[in-house]
């Protein structure tokens, strides 16, 4: 109930930026997961190849590693269904969970998007964020189109998605330049996050014309997981725009000046009149006499 409070008591650029804090630190954590999985895959797949495929006479060119419909064909039509049904098993949990941390991690990104589209929202003059936010959705639709795209095409699509993805980051970067000459944000405006991403899609054209594009994409990969950290801890430290107040300072501002102000009562300046008290004639302040009736004061 407490947290709801504070939500509502945020105005949009604080939520904003709270969203994206959020997302980027929730990036950070399920990529180092996705890497934890992805090297038990790795073991799961040499001890299947070495304990089970090598005494049944396959080599490892016979699997075509980036296409896992075929390499699961090959699988599945190799006799392995009683010698090795245990590693088939243990890569087929591997496979799963590799995909549901890969599908939460599209959502993170999604989100990540989403909040920049907010703080555009909350400064429609601002319209760097504004393209931000399509930079994290054209990457988020071309990876998931990259999965169900076979073959040389589907990784064009990832590679143009990435591309994407390092136009935006690249743009998170000039508006945290634009925050510290606002002097919004007293720190150092941080690349590594474009660097990683940057890093990934050399790897990516590499690896259409040589094996050694793995390597840069690893190098890349560590660089954008601190770059989601730092993202994540300096958006905080961002200050809103001059002036702009949350509704409960704009109601507990109000309710002060309404508490201080004093109803005023017209008064009569009466200063300069008087009534005789014998017949009631109006006389000036000063006299002695009634001028109306002569009697004395």
């Amino acid at each position: 109930m407490i947290k709801m409070n504070q939500t509502y008591t945020m105005n949009p650029f604080e939520n904003a930026k709270n969203k994206i804090s959020i997302s980027s630190k929730k990036l950070y954590q399920y990529l180092i997961w996705a890497t934890i999985l992805g090297l038990i895959l790795a073991v799961i797949l040499l001890i299947t190849f070495f304990v089970f495929l090598v005494n049944l006479g396959f080599a490892l060119e016979d699997f075509d590693l980036d296409n896992i419909y075929e390499s699961g064909e090959i699988l599945f039509t190799s006799e392995l269904i009683s010698t090795g049904l245990v590693a088939l098993i243990l890569l087929g949990i591997a496979f799963v969970a590799l995909f549901v941390i890969m599908i939460i991690i599209y959502v993170q990104y999604y989100r990540l998007g989403t909040g920049f589209k907010k703080l555009h929202e909350s400064e429609p003059e601002e319209e760097t964020t504004k393209y931000i936010s399509y930079g994290f959705y054209g990457f988020v639709i071309a990876e998931i189109a990259g999965i169900f795209i076979p073959g040389t095409f589907g990784n064009v699509v990832t590679i143009l998605g990435n591309m994407s993805l390092a136009v935006g980051v690249y743009l998170i970067y000039q508006l945290f330049k634009e925050y510290n000459v606002q002097g919004r944000f007293k720190g150092k405006p941080s690349m590594l996050l474009f660097i990683g991403i940057a890093l990934n899609v050399i790897a990516q054209l590499t690896s259409i014309f040589n094996d050694y594009g793995s390597f840069g994409s690893l190098i890349g990969f560590v660089v954008m997981l601190f770059g989601f950290r730092n993202l994540s801890r300096d958006i905080m430290i961002v200050e809103p725009p001059t002036g702009r107040k949350t509704p409960a300072e704009s109601v507990q501002d109000s309710t002060q000046a309404e508490m201080t102000q004093t109803p005023s009562v017209p008064t009569v300046d009466s200063t300069n009149e008087r009534f005789c008290s014998h017949c009631g004639a109006k006389i000036t302040i000063e006299g002695k006499f009634c001028q109306s009736c002569g009697k004395s004061l």
